[in-house]
């Protein structure tokens, strides 16, 4: 395919191909990887990393509670040290997910190759089953309520990861997060995890951070190293009890799902007349 007809290559690989899915149902398909099942009393889910931000009041508070060296790799683990842009972008309902892009799903295929092949070896069933996994977890960030931080190049502008977060309740919870190889060894995890405690601890109607399982004991040991303290019951500290956060007007232009909202409400008001009636003439 001739490339100047059809746009350039960065073009290609950064159109959002998702599908487009209404707020109501891309928080429902936050919930399972949120914990749902733990804090509704369905199962127990594996311990959650936790940082309770109540006692900041400045990240850089957070940082001096830190070890030395994590101290400085923060130090580190900046734009302008590690020559990488952030944006945030806001996941809408009514709209596809903003990384639903071939740009974003190679990030994920490179993180999740990464990781397996160091816990089992460059193979080719390694590879087969990265990939696997990686589809697996595309097709569910990309379907989740929430935003995301993107991650780019300075130089190129090429996407070379995205965190994705998801608020709710008094909690916000690093959801999911993917970088390619870059990426990996410019500490943007690292930035990632001080930007959310610093956007945490700067709004007042948030009290814990989770940054969910670990998929290995040695990441669970690196995020106690930065304060976060993996609990078993952590629903009894980190309330998700409340509705979901969203920026102002974050989905305002959202029309799906409101002619079947419309009539279950109607049908509510319907119901509650006629048990009004019958409660009058008894």
């Amino acid at each position: 395919v001739d490339g100047a007809s059809t746009g350039t290559t960065k073009d290609w690989e950064e159109l959002l191909v998702g599908d487009v899915i209404g707020r109501r149902d891309r928080e429902s398909a936050s919930l399972g990887a949120m914990g749902a099942a733990q804090w509704t009393g369905q199962f127990m889910t594996r311990p959650h990393s936790l940082l309770d931000v109540r006692n900041y009041t400045t990240v850089e508070e957070w940082i001096k509670t830190l070890p030395r060296g994590c101290k400085r790799t923060l130090k580190k683990a900046t734009p302008e040290v590690q020559n990488f842009t952030v944006i945030a972008k806001p996941i809408r309902g009514g709209q596809s997910a903003p990384h639903s892009s071939y740009a974003h799903f190679r990030c994920v295929v490179q993180h999740e190759v990464r990781l397996l092949s160091n816990r089992y070896g460059a193979s080719t069933n390694a590879f087969i089953n990265a990939l696997a996994e990686a589809i697996s977890r595309y097709m569910g960030t990309t379907r989740m309520a929430g935003s995301i931080r993107e991650y780019r190049d300075s130089e190129t502008d090429t996407v070379i990861g995205f965190a994705h977060e998801v608020t709710k309740g008094r909690t916000m919870r690093g959801q999911w997060f993917y970088c390619d190889d870059d990426a990996a060894t410019r500490y943007v995890w690292f930035h990632s995890v001080r930007d959310l405690v610093q956007r945490a601890i700067d709004d007042e109607r948030i009290d814990v951070v989770d940054l969910g399982p670990s998929g290995s004991d040695a990441f669970t040991e690196l995020k106690t190293k930065y304060g976060f303290e993996s609990v078993v019951d952590w629903p009894k500290a980190a309330d998700y009890s409340g509705d979901f956060i969203y920026e102002e007007k974050q989905n305002e232009a959202e029309t799906m799902g409101d002619d079947m909202i419309r009539m279950i409400e109607a049908l509510m008001e319907r119901q509650a007349t006629q048990e009004a009636r019958r409660k009058d003439k008894d």
